[in-house]
């Protein structure tokens, strides 16, 4: 059997017969749920690349540019942290996905414009540590 709070949370009799309080089943509960959220978004869980690039992580930042400059690789550096005086090298990189770039083309036998999608890749994001 169930009861029904003020709050209208339904808490089961069980909870309540073993001694714990409402909130510390309630505390439980969304401990569980956002474990389990945790454990789909860890690092290195996530999606494939858009396309297979170097992995620069580790390099110095000039070796790491040259590196996905010879392979035609766009790349942008989304986050830098320390002093750019400093030796800089790369601690993280990742996918930046795609942007659709959206034109409009005119069809003469149709007599009218006609949406053309592309979608454009943005290379990687590299993370700097300079020290």
């Amino acid at each position: 059997m169930t009861r029904t709070s003020s709050s209208s949370l339904v808490v089961p009799e069980t909870a309540r017969r073993s001694g714990r309080s409402m909130r510390a089943s309630i505390a439980a509960g969304c401990a569980a749920v956002l474990l389990g959220a945790g454990a789909a978004v860890l690092p290195g869980a996530g999606t494939a690349a858009a396309r297979p690039v170097p992995n620069v992580v580790g390099m110095s930042e000039q070796h790491a540019r040259a590196t996905l400059e010879a392979q035609g690789v766009p790349y942008n550096v989304v986050n830098r942290a320390g002093a750019a005086s400093g030796h800089c090298h790369v601690t993280g990189q990742r996918d930046r996905g795609y942007r659709t770039e959206v034109d409009m083309q005119y069809d003469h036998e149709k007599n009218e414009f006609e949406r053309v999608e592309t979608p454009i890749w943005q290379g990687v994001g590299l993370t700097v540590v300079c020290n």
